[in-house]
């Protein structure tokens, strides 16, 4: 690990550790890199999630699919990012969400049980990933409550502003999305050419301005 060792200084999970500690950390609880080629699922919807993972390499995505096919997106990982905690506090049978590279990435898997046990050892550190997990956890659940209310919106348009004002809520600044023109219409259920349609229009309205994946609101 490393290669890798930067990127997993930075992971909130392990906040509170002593780097130093981080190989011991892993070796005790079973902690295993895999490789995922683009467009494999580290997690498919309907298993049942028994490990946390940390992006070390790559991008991912966590998307979810509806009964008639259709796909929206959650989520999109960078390295650093974890994903499946909530799955695995909450212990669901079925994962409602599929986790997806979207190019050759690493991904470090964390069995979430041995994260919980004390071993024979008395790791000390036991106690501080039990305290960020639930942490991330509920700062997940808020990310989440957010979402639900940015598609409570009834218009593109409300839709956007309030997507935009989740990162910033000073008038001027500008904003960096995180999300090209279709991973946004996903994000925000709509069709990518109503999108750009409604971005089109708001700007021209005076409303927003914006140049690619930078946006100002006015």
């Amino acid at each position: 690990m490393k290669d890798y060792i930067s990127v997993l200084r930075s992971v909130e999970l392990f906040s509170g550790l002593d780097p130093g500690e981080l190989d011991s950390v892993l070796g005790c609880i079973g902690a295993v890199a895999k490789t995922v080629r683009k467009g494999s699922a580290i997690l498919h919807a309907g298993d049942k999630p028994e490990q946390i993972g940390v992006v070390l390499r790559g991008q991912m995505r966590i998307v979810r699919d509806d009964y008639e096919g259709n796909r929206s997106l959650v989520a999109i990982l960078s390295p650093g990012d974890i994903f499946a905690e909530a799955l695995c506090c909450a212990d669901v049978d079925e994962s409602p969400v599929t986790v997806l590279a979207d190019v050759d990435s690493r991904v470090l898997l964390l069995p979430f049980g041995r994260m919980l046990q004390v071993c024979s050892n008395s790791c000390s550190f036991h106690r501080e990933l039990i305290k960020n997990i639930l942490r991330l956890t509920a700062e997940k659940n808020l990310r989440m409550q957010k979402h639900m209310e940015i598609l409570s919106m009834k218009t593109i348009r409300a839709r956007v502003v309030r997507y935009i004002e989740s990162f910033s809520l000073k008038p001027g600044c500008e904003i960096v999305v995180p999300l090209n023109r279709e991973e946004l219409a996903n994000y925000l259920c709509v069709e990518r050419s109503a999108l750009s349609h409604e971005l089109m229009k708001m700007k021209a309205d005076g409303l927003i301005d914006y140049n690619k994946n930078r946006f100002i609101l006015k």
